[in-house]
């Protein structure tokens, strides 16, 4: 069942009252993390074609040199920019499925939500939705992911420069992978088996479309652009970081 929990508040101005504590989400805290990827690490979605995989790294201090303070993370940062990682930058532009089902432009990746043991920082993907109930109740953030939201700020990623288009290795290895799948049980499919022709049809498909996409040199397929999300209806709100 839905439940309206305490919006998020910006880190500055965040404060425990007893008249929020039962609308604070029944969960462990989470760490603040920024989201970084790699010109090697690439997937394909079948809307937006060949887009960068987003690995979201822990900011947490004594772990990997992270110290406390507003410049505490420059020792991670420095490092993965040194190993070849694009640090996204959690004040950015991003794209998300607004209220109403349409992708929407928006600003800053980096939420934070007021847990029950202490602040619980999620991407704007993401959204709680709590199963039991008292002290056993939990929360589920999987169930209601915008992926398709979170797809299309990774495909903006490449179309606004951010991140280079895949490299042709890249898309050579990419490649390859996809056709022994689309090759692998085609044996079995000359047996007239309907469930297994179809899975040998969908990746056969989804081969000639990613082949397709790296014949174009671009790696991404062309989509209209996102209209611009209205501010009064934006849930939860952002991280102060």
């Amino acid at each position: 069942m839905p439940h309206d929990f305490q919006p998020p508040q910006r880190t500055s101005a965040t404060r425990v009252t007893s008249s929020t504590i039962d609308d604070r989400l029944p969960c462990r805290p989470t760490p603040k993390f920024i989201y970084a990827a790699h010109p090697n690490a690439w997937e394909w979605h079948p809307e937006h074609g060949f887009i960068p995989r987003a690995k979201k790294i822990p900011l947490v201090p004594g772990v990997n040199g992270c110290r406390k303070g507003a410049n505490g993370a420059q020792a991670v940062l420095t490092r993965l920019r040194s190993d070849g990682w694009i640090v996204l930058d959690e004040d950015g532009p991003i794209i998300r499925t607004g209220d109403d089902g349409d992708l929407v432009k928006d600003q800053g990746y980096l939420y934070r939500w007021e847990g029950r043991s202490g602040p619980v920082y999620q991407d704007a993907w993401a959204a709680p939705s709590i199963v039991g109930y008292g002290r056993n109740a939990s929360v589920d953030w999987v169930s209601q992911y915008d992926r398709e939201g979170f797809a299309a700020w990774r495909a903006q990623l490449v179309r606004n420069g951010t991140i280079a288009k895949p490299s042709a290795a890249v898309l050579a290895r990419l490649l390859k992978v996809q056709a022994r799948r689309a090759g692998r049980r085609v044996h079995e499919s000359h047996d007239g088996n309907p469930h297994v022709q179809a899975e040998v049809k969908a990746q056969q498909d989804r081969l000639e479309a990613m082949q397709d996409a790296a014949a174009d040199k671009h790696g991404a397929k062309v989509r209209g652009r996102p209209k611009k999300a209205q501010k009064a209806t934006q849930k939860p709100r952002k991280a102060n970081v």
